[in-house]
């Protein structure tokens, strides 16, 4: 279903770039470059929460341009003990955060204001997360600590990964723009050691690297030419 609606996408941009390249002057060109502000998801802009990253845009030719940027997540959640009295209660909190660098060539297949793109990308991350449960009681136990357990959307480990790229770029003016882009590629992840910490006995369990292959949203961009 994802790739027909982005073929779809496509389609209408193609349409709508074909009628707008010659009433719309953008500042793309040879050595033409661009600071990158990314968002991977408006749930993250919490308090708290973020997830996006910076990075930029040099275009090597006219189609052709090479991105890079910096990637980071960070995940904060409190689990709430709601105790009954005479109880009370301890709450709870999961944590997660993600940094990484990526790396990007995009070849940009019709100049004008709404321009569709393809390329390809590679990513390296690490992230780490940790989790207490809520406790209740008189007086309520101390929780353990699970690091590395897993959040959702958070997957402990250094992850590698790569893959064809496929987006669109729209141009809000001549120096700003958007963009949303399908990534199909493959990733290994090398999880880390999960940690369970009870008081003083910390037992650690090794877990084996995992491979996938998919189609995924990747973040939507704001570029600032200049």
């Amino acid at each position: 279903m994802k790739v027909r609606s982005m073929t779809s996408v496509l389609a209408m941009a193609v349409a709508v770039s074909l009628a707008s390249a010659d009433d719309f002057s953008t500042s793309v060109g040879a050595k033409a470059k661009a600071l990158l502000f990314t968002f991977q998801g408006l749930s993250f802009l919490g308090a708290g929460n973020f997830d996006g990253g910076i990075g930029a845009k040099f275009y090597l030719s006219n189609p052709v341009a090479l991105r890079g940027s910096l990637q980071f997540a960070n995940y904060n959640h409190t689990v709430a003990a709601n105790p009954m009295a005479p109880a009370t209660g301890t709450d709870g909190s999961d944590w997660a955060i993600r940094y990484g660098v990526s790396a990007a060539l995009e070849y940009h297949l019709l100049p004008g204001r709404v321009s569709p793109y393809l390329g390809g990308g590679v990513s390296v991350s690490s992230t780490s997360t940790e989790s207490k449960p809520s406790e209740v009681g008189t007086p309520p136990p101390a929780a353990p600590t699970t690091k590395n357990g897993g959040l959702p959307g958070f997957a402990p480990g250094m992850e590698l990964a790569g893959g064809g790229l496929v987006g669109v770029e729209f141009f809000l003016s001549k120096e700003i723009s958007l963009s949303a882009e399908y990534m199909l590629g493959y990733s290994l992840l090398s999880p880390y050691d999960r940690e369970f910490i009870n008081g003083a006995v910390t037992t650690t369990t090794k877990v084996g690297s995992t491979s996938n292959i998919d189609v995924s949203t990747a973040a939507l961009t704001l570029a600032v030419y200049f």
